[in-house]
């Protein structure tokens, strides 16, 4: 309800100042009164166990659930109380080298796709780039919690990738503790050619061969759900014989904005990556494709309810990453972690 009337409140003022919805403005809003009510309240308003039987280990890594915040969020507050919360683990937001303002705002919106609501960003990955990540993830309080934490590696081309990965790894090794992973996102548009990694296989082995030779740490590669299934195999045939290494599947799915019935002026680039729950009987696909393969699967899209968790898992996943439906109901973690419980 609270949701339900900052969303209308907020859309009625800037209708009234002529501007264009943002959805931005009250993701925002929501997620600094999350926090407010977490400084005062939130031993009592986000504190919940995991039950005992419904974890799993992957490479070394125990998840107290199976539920993992994917790779958007990068506010450690609001990664701290999802993970109070009852998630079994978190990813931040991925880093890329240097400082990105990300693109010019509205950049996010809600629509509704098939009766569903679902949220379309074209963000840009804004971020403070990787000297001050290292910074922050030295003294992080995440790694309070003692879950597994997944930190997500981008790039404009192979060399970006290489010096992100070096200076995390130089910066962490043997100081952190040693339940981190790293997801390497190859599906990310946001580049300067519009491109990713994930579109030329040859640097993508490059890719695999280099971090997989320069680190023991589990490794995942974050996959797009808009690249054919024969695109997705051959990514799989890469990592499928390389040790701790597992899929992600999969990330936004980019719709263009009359698609949305957006205007042009709602969205930059003239679409986004479309994220929540209808894009998920895609994930369903993308999964089925790598359990054929025998590879450990991460599914990321759409999974909001302990049904998609059960069809997720049913179909082949091991973890699921959550994203729209933290931002819609964060409420949804414990509630899942505990329909798990009789199981």
């Amino acid at each position: 309800m609270v949701r339900f009337l900052a969303k209308n409140i907020v859309f009625g003022y800037q209708k009234i100042l002529r501007k264009d919805k943002d959805l931005e403005s009250i993701v925002d809003f929501g997620d600094k009164n999350l926090v407010r009510i977490n400084k005062y309240l939130g031993n009592f308003a986000y504190s919940f166990s995991i039950p005992k039987n419904i974890g799993l280990d992957i490479f070394g890594l125990r998840f107290d659930s199976p539920l993992v915040a994917a790779s958007f969020k990068s506010d450690k507050e609001l990664l701290n109380i999802w993970l109070k919360l009852g998630l079994g683990g978190a990813i931040f937001k991925t880093i890329m080298k240097n400082e990105r303002r990300g693109n010019k705002r509205p950049r996010m919106q809600q629509v509704r796709v098939e009766r569903q609501p679902c949220i379309v960003n074209a963000l840009g990955l804004p971020g403070n780039g990787i000297d001050s990540f290292t910074q922050d993830i030295l003294r992080s309080p995440l790694w309070g919690h003692d879950r597994p934490l997944g930190i997500s590696v981008g790039g404009d081309d192979f060399e970006e990738y290489v010096y992100c990965f070096n200076k995390i790894e130089e910066s962490i090794r043997n100081v952190v503790p040693d339940n981190y992973f790293y997801e390497i996102n190859i599906s990310c548009p946001n580049t300067d050619t519009g491109r990713s990694l994930g579109d030329d296989l040859d640097i993508l082995e490059k890719l695999t061969d280099y971090l997989r030779g320069n680190c023991s740490t589990a490794i995942s590669l974050k996959v797009s759900p808009d690249w054919s299934n024969s695109q997705l195999r051959n990514i799989g045939e890469i990592i499928r014989k390389k040790e701790k290494m597992f899929i992600n599947a999969g990330n936004t799915q980019f719709r263009t904005v009359s698609s949305l019935g957006l205007r042009n002026n709602q969205l930059p680039r003239s679409g986004g990556g479309l994220s929540g729950v209808a894009i998920f009987p895609r994930t369903l696909e993308m999964i089925h494709i790598y359990k054929d393969m025998n590879i450990n699967i991460m599914a990321t899209g759409g999974v909001s309810t302990v049904h998609h968790f059960r069809a997720a898992k049913d179909s082949g996943a091991s973890l699921v990453g959550m994203a729209t439906a933290l931002i819609m109901d964060p409420y949804c973690i414990p509630k899942i972690n505990y329909e798990l419980e009789g199981n």
